[in-house]
């Protein structure tokens, strides 16, 4: 049963499943894309917007399932988005973190460590 009734329906199901596809994909981009500079907070930004895509397709899968219709493609691709841009910024911060505090260097994306942070030290280059 789904709480709250003028949301119900198969129009709403597809508005939530596209809107989770669009967070999913545009997260998964901004992942690779934008310079994190190897602060935390910018990481867990991203990982904020993939939960959103999780939340969102999740949304329109019920409502889906609520209208006894099949489950669409649309949700089911931005459910996968939002968990892989989850899992893939869970990475990042466990590489982040142990970087500087045990010396253990894991494999990132550049743009992970590279950027201006809010301190003004740009990490990844020598400056």
């Amino acid at each position: 049963m789904i709480p709250y009734e003028h949301t119900a329906g198969v129009g709403w199901a597809r508005f939530f499943s596209w809107v989770g596809l669009g967070l999913g994909a545009a997260s998964l981009i901004v992942a690779f894309t934008v310079p994190l500079a190897a602060e935390p907070g910018r990481v867990a930004g991203v990982a904020f917007f993939g939960g959103f895509a999780v939340w969102f397709a999740l949304m329109g899968a019920q409502r889906f399932r609520e209208a006894e219709q099949p489950r669409s493609w649309v949700a089911t691709a931005g459910l996968v988005l939002g968990v892989v841009t989850f899992a893939l910024m869970a990475y990042a911060m466990l590489a982040i973190l142990l970087a500087p505090s045990v010396g253990f260097v894991l494999p990132v994306a550049p743009n992970w460590i590279e950027g201006v942070s809010n301190a003004g030290v740009v990490p990844g280059r020598n400056v």
